[in-house]
């Protein structure tokens, strides 16, 4: 859930259009309207981009069960069962358990249809939406001491509370968008800069968008290994231990391919993200699962 003030002006989770409703004090709904610069090659969401949905879905339905402490990602998983092709993608997401130092969230992710400017994030609590569900992630938060500068919350909050960051506005693939470079792509080897378009409310990169480099590079290791096919691949799980915060930059990924070489029609990696101006910190281990893509009209810009 963002402080104050986040995200400022210029910043992915604007450029993505994404809108958010708290229908209660521990649910809580995110959602963003289905363009091909956000789609894979099966003409899905990509993994990564649902993570993001997920840790802010996430993120608000915990923060009044939290306040006046704050909290950190430590851990988040996506897992599709089926491409999330829209017109608009939603994680509707609940506290499951709050304790003294942790706090987990589940997150069902919905295709859904947008009924207009007075259904913002879609009406009722989370259980009661229509939809057709093609996935669900989940979170684990670290409970953080309540900090200056962090969440500012009514006193007698009013639910539902809904809020719209911004209007998709990318215009061209998240890869150009956030100035990611392929470097050697048989080693997953990706570049990426941290910059303000991309910071959480720490001042370092923002989950989601960790876990879709994670997502990019375990994508291009894999397709690199492959022999006798040309099939591309399309994430169908994500799992995402985030390790230390990427303040500096670039962060740069390595991926280990476990299977999908020779032929083989799935395939897994795991990536290693670090901060390459930090130290070469590790930052962020992610699980990569593919299956081949089946081509879709919402096939992706990247």
């Amino acid at each position: 859930m963002p402080a104050t003030g986040y995200p400022p002006p210029d910043h992915i989770l604007r450029d993505l259009g994404i809108r958010i409703e708290v229908p209660s004090a521990t649910t809580a709904a995110a959602r963003l309207p289905v363009t091909p610069y956000v789609t894979g090659a099966d003409g899905g969401v990509r993994a990564g981009v649902l993570a993001v949905l997920v840790d802010l879905a996430g993120g608000a339905a915990a923060v009044r069960s939290l306040y006046p402490d704050w909290m950190a990602t430590a851990d988040l998983t996506v897992q599709l069962a089926v491409p999330a092709v829209g017109p608009w993608v939603e994680a509707r997401a609940a506290v499951l358990r709050r304790g003294r130092t942790t706090l987990v969230v589940e997150a069902g992710i919905f295709d859904v249809e947008d009924r207009g400017p007075h259904d913002e994030a879609g009406a009722g609590p989370p259980g009661e939406k229509k939809g057709t569900q093609v996935g669900v992630g989940t979170l684990t938060m670290a409970v953080l001491p309540a900090r200056a500068g962090g969440s500012e919350l009514p006193a007698d909050p009013s639910f539902p509370s809904r809020s719209a960051f911004g209007t998709a506005g990318l215009g061209r693939s998240l890869a150009d968008v956030l100035g990611i470079r392929v470097v050697a792509p048989e080693r997953g080897r990706l570049a990426m800069p941290v910059v303000p378009y991309v910071h959480n409310s720490f001042g370092a990169a923002q989950g989601g968008v960790m876990a879709l480099l994670g997502e990019l590079s375990g994508i291009a290791a894999i397709e690199s290994a492959r022999t006798g096919t040309d099939a591309r691949a399309s994430v169908t799980d994500l799992e995402v231990a985030y390790l230390a915060l990427a303040r500096i930059g670039p962060v740069v990924s390595e991926a280990r391919v476990l299977w999908g070489g020779a032929g083989d029609r799935a395939g897994r990696a795991t990536v290693e993200l670090f901060d390459a101006g930090g130290e070469q910190r590790l930052t962020t281990r992610v699980q990569v699962a593919v299956a081949d893509a089946a081509a879709t009209t919402h096939a992706g810009a990247t």
